[in-house]
């Protein structure tokens, strides 16, 4: 019974569905130029600005250094190990959860505080 599938029913669509279907069709075919003009620029915003969490990340890095702590320093002072902290803060890619973010924010004396905006138009 746990291999069993369940039949397909199939049915025509009625004139009205291809139409509904058509124009929803059209609609997008007319936004995606603008669409895909939008995200092209928020990307290169994104790369030259960096997201919000890469200049959090680099403001860290950058406090870190400042303070002539070594990765090892860090791993100490956070109980991260030096590999996840180089990744940290080296990959472009990081995801740090907000724990983690506290954790070295505090190791170098720093608070974090989040803050919640609207966009920038």
């Amino acid at each position: 019974m746990a291999n069993e599938r369940g039949k397909r029913i199939y049915r025509k669509t009625t004139e009205e569905e291809r139409a509904r279907h058509a124009k929803v069709r059209e609609q997008i075919a007319d936004e995606l130029p603008d669409i895909r003009r939008r995200a092209k620029e928020r990307l290169a915003l994104l790369k030259r600005e960096g997201t919000p969490l890469r200049q959090v990340l680099a403001a860290l890095r950058a406090e870190r250094e400042r303070q002539g702590l070594s990765l090892a320093d860090m791993q100490e002072r956070t109980g991260i190990d030096r590999a996840a902290l180089s990744r940290l803060e080296n990959n472009e890619d990081a995801n740090p959860t907000l724990t983690t973010l506290e954790r070295y924010a505090e190791a170098v004396g720093r608070q974090m505080v989040v803050l919640l905006s609207e966009p920038a138009a």
